[in-house]
């Protein structure tokens, strides 16, 4: 059974640090078996888009049910009122958690995927509050396809640089998870000092590198630096979010360990929200070897296999020095990883469609939904296209071979009015041929 699914998103448009959500958008229109439409949009649903005309929506994580500037309360009563399947996409999820409940519930999703592991979904998501949703857990992103294979030959012993790193500084708010982003920094430099290792690791905004040049960066590391991705506190309310950034605001010398000490005590590690990141992902497909902190990374990495393990008391730190300064275990290693990872295809974005395609149709037919008449999809999607808002647009998979087709309002609307036009043009000169006619007569 072929769906026809609206994907709604805040689509971005290629820059320096978007590869990860055009990806994972992108994977929808490249893999799916079913004919999907993405529309790129911001807070109001057009008034003349048709939703009954689909068998699916699908919320994807760009667009925050938590705030109005994203989806407004005006769209969320029209998806409510939708009679198909409803799926929805969530990331961030450590944020307001009570009235992200209520949204879900308020909206009535039939189904959530999830970036909690399994066994918090219950915890975090109750079925006692959400008795009409299924939820099932999926990755924040998967192996980036346009890096596979660029760094086949390649080999550790050929790169400049030992170390690389780069992270940021996260809200305190997040807890001790996300503040390892940054501390790991601090920590390794303290520890290896007179490693004699060419270095290059920082946290600063300032020295952040995106695009090409992050690539660029990362195959001329033998190994990189990483951390579990996520947060070890879950803030229900918003409150501690609210309050923790009043007080570095006040207090910008306090450190965050003086802060969790203030606020987050009671709060730490009650919840699990840690994942493996996509750079992670991306590290391997380059064959770029990863030192982690110790952690689960979504029981995707076997530590001493897929990465080399880094104790975060630093006690292994000997060790991990040995193992840098290996170049043939380093060279089995990323091979291994980039065999066993990338090549496997379990964590690619394709295995990852497919996945979803089942899960939509098995719940499609378990809830009984009726499939919308048939349409011409050629038709429904020019109907869509002229029924956008100001700045969106839509893509649509259903072009013959899966080329992707994306229609840009502005030109449409220029289409239109110069179409427009030509017609007034047209009936004009017609007028004027009409007169002339009449005088020679006269």
């Amino acid at each position: 059974m072929k769906l026809n699914i609206l994907l709604f998103c805040d689509k971005p448009k290629k820059s320096k640090n978007a590869n990860t959500i055009l990806d994972h958008i992108s994977a929808f229109e490249q893999y799916s078996e079913h004919n999907i439409l993405i529309y790129s949009m911001l807070r109001d649903i057009p008034p003349k888009l048709d939703l009954n005309k689909f068998d699916v929506i699908i919320v994807h994580y760009t667009l925050s049910l938590l705030y109005e500037y994203y989806i407004s309360s005006l769209s969320k009563n029209k998806l409510r009122e939708f009679n198909g399947l409803k799926v929805l996409f969530v990331q961030d999820e450590y944020r307001q958690i009570n009235k992200m409940i209520t949204e879900i519930n308020f909206i009535n999703f039939d189904i959530l995927f999830t970036c909690f592991p399994s066994s918090e979904i219950e915890r975090i998501y109750p079925t006692s509050k959400l008795p009409n949703l299924v939820k099932y857990n999926n990755l924040t992103g998967y192996v980036p396809e346009n890096l596979v294979g660029i760094s086949s030959y390649e080999r550790s012993s050929e790169r400049k640089i030992d170390v690389g790193y780069r992270g940021r500084k996260i809200p305190f708010w997040l807890g001790e998870l996300a503040y390892e982003k940054c501390s790991i920094v601090d920590q390794w430099k303290k520890y290896t000092a007179n490693a004699n290792l060419i270095m290059d690791i920082s946290y600063h905004e300032d020295d952040r590198i995106y695009g090409e040049k992050w690539i660029q960066f990362l195959t001329s590391c033998k190994t990189t630096l990483g951390v579990e991705s996520g947060a070890s506190v879950m803030d229900f309310t918003g409150r501690l979010e609210k309050i923790i950034d009043f007080h570095q605001k006040t207090f910008p010398e306090d450190s965050f360990y003086d802060v969790q000490k203030y606020y987050l005590t009671e709060h730490e590690g009650k919840y699990k929200l840690n994942q493996i990141s996509p750079r992670c992902f991306e590290a391997i497909a380059l064959k770029t070897v990863l030192i982690l902190y110790e952690g689960e990374y979504s029981g995707v990495l076997i530590p001493g296999r897929h990465y080399i393990s880094l104790k975060k008391d630093f006690s292994n730190i000997n060790k991990v020095l040995d193992a840098i300064k290996d170049n043939d275990f380093l060279q089995q290693m990323g091979e291994r990883a980039y065999n066993e990872i990338v090549l496997s295809s379990q964590y690619s974005y394709q295995s990852f469609i497919k996945r979803v395609d089942q899960i939509v149709a098995s719940e499609f037919i378990a809830r009984d939904k009726n499939k919308v008449n048939s349409y011409n999809y050629e038709e429904l999607l020019q109907e869509v296209l002229f029924s956008q808002s100001k700045e969106s647009y839509v893509c649509s998979n259903h072009d013959p071979g899966k080329i992707n087709k994306t229609v840009s309002h502005s030109i449409l609307s220029l289409l239109k009015r110069l179409i427009i036009k030509i017609k007034i043009l047209n009936s004009f000169v017609q007028i004027i041929q009409k007169l002339l006619i009449k005088s020679r007569h006269l």
